[in-house]
């Protein structure tokens, strides 16, 4: 899209969002706005927008790398023109342009899982939304010191304790990596006192920061204290940040965080805690060979062929020979039989270790054979701990 357009964008999207906004007062421009060159519109026969898509050049982690991910976000159609597959002419559009650019991966939040599953997404994270009495928390006394961050401040502490954070955690963006629109300074914009989000970096009694925690008191019912973020090196660190709970007044603690954390060695009386899991991202495989190529391999020598089914990215089909020797790999296309077949959205969920591989053979999915070659093939396709950090 052109930079004259973006206003016609954000009428659809004030439309799309159900969200108010005066368009006959003119506002100076959101430093914090998506780029207009990341943005993809859908015109009808007479150039009137119909709909936007906003595909968003992130970084993030797989398997102790930092690799490309392409974020789909700001999804927007016109009423009257839904259902007409024009933001499937976008995402293929999309595709096709981050395939060639050797991209590896593309992550949304959906509004709906089946709508996205149709392009190749599939859901690779979960949540466990906790739930708990604050008086749960008060058993960690404030250890440490806490430095409150506000927009504007450095964010050196921050970026050490995230780059920590994430070292091993797939789908993870390094936020240091990112344009300023979608990188610190979007984490660390929210002024507290007009927005009630208050971000604290904790240090052990060495002075050293090793976690952070941005939790905010919600307005209805003011009794919630909702933590938005909890970013940790090490297990002390993990307390340490929680022991700020413990100066806080309210009733109940609300978290929706990554699935490895363990609640109930967190909280003394197991019978407190509620816990709600919350289906949430989703994620593309767009380049098989070079996800296969960073991708975990198991110790020691050996090798395996999966054959992937992609309708919508023709590079991706096809049969892989994966070889490892020593930590090293090479991948190369095969004639050969393969040990797997899958789909794309099988492979998407298998390669981020979203599930592991005798989960995903429990299922009832026809997109899914295996052949052969199993001992190989379990102790590559593992589950691996993941948290998707950012918002799309």
């Amino acid at each position: 899209m052109k930079p004259d357009e973006r206003e016609n964008l954000n009428k659809i999207k004030s439309i799309a969002f159900n969200s108010r906004r005066d368009f006959t007062e003119r506002k100076p421009d959101d430093r914090m706005a998506y780029p207009i060159e990341w943005q993809w519109g859908g015109f009808d026969e007479r150039g009137r927008l119909q709909t936007g898509v906003a595909a968003i050049p992130y970084r993030m982690r797989f398997d102790g790398h930092t690799v490309g991910m392409c974020g789909i976000g700001g999804v927007c159609t016109l009423p009257e023109h839904r259902r007409g597959g024009n933001v499937f002419k976008i995402l293929q559009r999309v595709l096709d342009i981050e395939y060639e650019k050797g991209t590896e991966f593309s992550n949304l939040t959906p509004f709906s899982h089946a709508f996205y599953r149709r392009m190749g997404y599939e859901l690779c994270n979960c949540r466990n939304e906790l739930t708990a009495p604050l008086e749960s928390f008060r058993r960690y006394r404030m250890t440490g010191t806490f430095e409150q961050h506000f927009p504007g401040d450095s964010v050196d502490a921050l970026r050490q304790v995230q780059t920590a954070y994430i070292a091993n955690l797939n789908h993870a963006s390094p936020r240091h990596e990112l344009h300023e629109s979608i990188g610190w300074r979007k984490f660390t914009r929210n002024d507290p006192y007009k927005t009630g989000v208050n971000l604290y970096v904790w240090a052990d009694d060495s002075g050293a920061p090793k976690s952070y925690i941005k939790i905010t008191q919600e307005a209805q019912p003011s009794q919630v204290l909702v933590i938005r973020e909890l970013a940790f090196m090490d297990n002390e660190s993990l307390y340490g940040a929680l022991s700020l709970l413990s100066s806080l007044k309210g009733e109940t603690v609300r978290w929706q965080a990554p699935t490895f954390v363990p609640f109930t060695d967190i909280l003394p009386d197991n019978w407190d805690i509620s816990l709600k899991m919350i289906p949430r991202d989703m994620t593309r495989v767009v380049h098989v060979q070079r996800v296969l190529e960073q991708m975990r391999r198991p110790e020691g020598r050996g090798s395996y062929r999966v054959e992937i089914s992609d309708p919508q990215l023709s590079g991706n089909n096809g049969v892989f020979e994966v070889e490892y020797d020593d930590g090293r790999a090479s991948v190369e296309r095969s004639t050969k039989p393969p040990d797997m077949t899958m789909s794309i959205q099988v492979f998407s969920q298998l390669a981020t270790g979203f599930r592991t591989l005798d989960n995903a053979l429990m299922t009832r999915r026809d997109d899914l054979k295996a052949n052969g070659n199993l001992d190989v093939l379990r102790r590559v396709f593992t589950w691996r701990p993941s948290h998707v950090t950012e918002e799309f």
